[in-house]
């Protein structure tokens, strides 16, 4: 039987979300095929011991009270996780977000020689960073917003007019390394647009400043490294002035698409652009490749997402359980299958 221990929490702004995910895997787990174990990280970085029982209904029954230190609980989950043949051993690091998606918890678990699903270090770190990410695509010649950045020290007249003289009106405005649409603005005038950095600058070092595409966010799921599996387009439609936090996750009006209805020729131009985002950045196991259609009719991609939600409402593993015809616990199992695959052949 295989090993699988779910790391979840984590100290970022979507701790929250990722213990619902983390709930949602461990109900949906085949229980015959895998030896399920749980670890709590806390908001502060600290590991909780493990442990297998929790409740179904209530993702905040993974929360631990952790009275170890960090390194001290750290060191603590390394002892009990060595102690497994780790040829047949897995981890799902269900941290969403800082520390989780950045290649943090990757180059953790690269260090103590572990199996993990999803992406590596390298990828994770690339697609976390927007500033990054939109730097590889537009080396790549992949159609993106127009794009300028700041730190602290550069906000100021100067900068805001620059913005506006080679980007235009409307903006939106986002951390560069952030998820779940936190601390995201949209900015419709230069007034607007420092105290909206501002915010930005309170989850990263860098605001990132974009071009508004009008049109349709449309989401798709990956699967692989060199073979790709692609899902069709999923979408939500809001009557927000865009897909914040709050919309996403709290909104009775936001709506979802799944699939989007999309015509077959245009569903494959964006299968292919979303296959080249996902390749330009060295992604592997899985990932989410946000893209808009734009109201031109053209393609420009938005982000990537290397560890995506796993909640019940979460279009990741629900757009291959429609695409494949599968279980979400079939969509576990491609994810764990092709983790270790990676791992036996390293």
């Amino acid at each position: 039987m295989i090993s699988v221990y779910i790391l979840c929490g984590g100290p970022s702004s979507e701790h929250d979300i990722a213990l619902r995910s983390a709930l949602n895997i461990s109900k949906n787990l085949n229980k015959d095929k895998y030896d399920l174990k749980l670890c709590y990280i806390d908001k502060k970085g600290k590991f909780s011991p493990i442990f297998d029982n929790f409740d179904p209904d209530d993702e905040f029954s993974l929360v631990k009270d952790i009275k170890e230190g960090k390194t001290k609980s750290i060191a603590n989950f390394l002892k009990t996780i060595s102690e497994e043949d780790l040829d047949n051993t897995i981890v799902i690091p269900c941290v969403h977000g800082t520390y989780g998606e950045d290649g943090t918890i990757q180059g953790f678990l690269d260090g103590a020689g572990l199996a993990y699903i999803g992406n590596g270090l390298l990828s994770s770190a690339i697609c976390m960073d927007k500033v990054t990410t939109n730097d590889i695509f537009e080396k790549n010649d992949l159609l993106q917003a127009k794009y300028l950045y700041a730190r602290k020290e550069d906000l100021g007249e100067d900068f805001a007019d620059k913005c506006i003289r080679e980007i235009g009106l409307p903006l939106i405005v986002k951390p560069s390394a952030n998820g779940s649409s936190v601390g995201v603005s949209r900015v419709s005038s230069k007034e607007e647009l420092i105290p909206a950095c501002k915010n930005a600058l309170q989850y990263d070092k860098k605001a990132l400043v974009e071009e508004l595409i009008e049109g349709q966010e449309l989401e798709f799921a990956v699967v692989g490294t060199k073979d790709l599996k692609l899902s069709k387009a999923a979408a939500y439609t809001t009557d927000h002035d865009l897909l914040d936090y709050d919309a996403k996750y709290f909104s009775k009006t936001t709506k979802e698409c799944l699939p989007y209805d999309l015509p077959e020729d245009k569903l494959r131009d964006a299968q292919d652009f979303v296959s080249a985002c996902y390749k330009a950045c060295g992604c592997e196991g899985f990932a989410r490749v946000d893209i808009f259609y734009g109201k031109d009719g053209r393609f420009y991609v938005n982000e990537i997402n290397t560890f995506p939600g796993f909640t019940p409402s979460s279009f990741f593993a629900r757009l291959l359980m429609e695409e494949y015809g599968i279980s979400f616990a079939e969509v576990l199992d491609m994810l764990i299958d092709d983790g270790l695959a990676r791992y036996r052949n390293d």
